[in-house]
């Protein structure tokens, strides 16, 4: 065994240690993903994806060769480690794997050319953070057009870093509003109970409840308040994980406006001003912020 010294580069993985704390982007791995999609000299765009914009299983004309779509979504799904901004897009052209048509290479390439104007981008981690876990929770109601069913989107931070996210389609299909949020909540709650676990375990229990931040004002009073389980009984299962959690008091239910939700961009596509608030609040950083912090 050797003593390299401070880690610096791993598996396309670029680490800076400063005084204020250690910055990790992918700055060379997507400079490959821009040549191996041939978007050197490309226009690079504001925003992952379109707004407003359904991608479907059977629209426009097959690929002859998907292989290179694979490569590029494969490419993608790894830039997440450091890119959470991309989640949400990525989520969706990775349905298409199978059978990708030429719309669904257009989203990804799409996404490269918004990678390529914020390739100096990375998630940023103070030194001085305190170590106590918050986390954010929402859906988007029967987001996914062929389907129907609802986009879970949750992002747990300690501190003020963000440590932990998550863009996926649920498992089936919502029949109302907060049923689809009582599912992404649940979700989430599966991340903040293993997270405490494990700072538990490095050192640092978390002795207070963890604030699971939601929109949704009927699922949190159904959690807060068990006369409402009668009109819920098929959400029961979701339902009742998270009462018993409230009620021992390993989570809490702060209610947070739909503006201030940062798990939002997990779950649709944005505007661009939305998309670039939500960006900073995730401590997406440029390569030279964080030396000025």
């Amino acid at each position: 065994m050797k003593d390299l010294g401070p880690l610096q580069y791993f598996l396309g993985l670029e680490v800076r240690s400063t005084s204020a704390g250690i910055f990790l982007h992918q700055h060379k791995y997507i400079q490959e993903l821009i040549a191996l999609a041939g978007l050197q000299d490309g226009r690079s765009v504001d925003i992952p994806l379109e707004v407003n914009v359904k991608y479907r299983h059977d629209e426009g004309a097959f690929l002859s060769d998907p292989s290179l779509y694979r490569q590029l979504v494969g490419s993608l799904n790894y830039l997440t480690i450091t890119r959470p901004d991309i989640s949400f897009a990525v989520q969706q052209v990775s349905q298409f794997m199978q059978a990708p048509r030429h719309l669904h290479l257009a989203a990804v390439h799409r996404i490269v050319r918004y990678l390529k104007g914020t390739s100096a981008r990375g998630l940023f981690f103070q030194i001085d953070s305190p170590i106590r876990l918050v986390a954010y929770s929402d859906a988007d109601w029967a987001g996914c057009s062929d389907t129907r069913r609802s986009i879970t989107g949750w992002c747990m931070f300690i501190g003020n870093s963000l440590v932990s996210w998550k863009s996926k389609k649920q498992d089936r299909v919502s029949k109302s509003s907060t049923e689809f949020e009582y599912q992404a909540m649940s979700s989430a709650y599966s991340e903040i109970v293993w997270l405490r676990g494990l700072l538990g375990v490095l050192g640092f229990p978390q002795i207070e409840p963890t604030p699971l931040h939601a929109d949704n004002t009927s699922a949190i009073q159904i959690a807060a308040n068990p006369v409402f389980h009668e009109r819920t009984k098929h959400i029961e299962v979701d339902c009742h994980s998270i009462r018993e959690a409230y009620d021992a008091h390993v989570i809490s239910l702060p209610h947070i406006t739909t503006a201030l939700q940062t798990a939002d961009v997990f779950t649709k596509a944005l505007s661009k001003p939305r998309h670039h608030f939500l960006v900073d609040k995730l401590m997406l950083m440029l390569a030279d912020q964080p030396t000025s912090i």
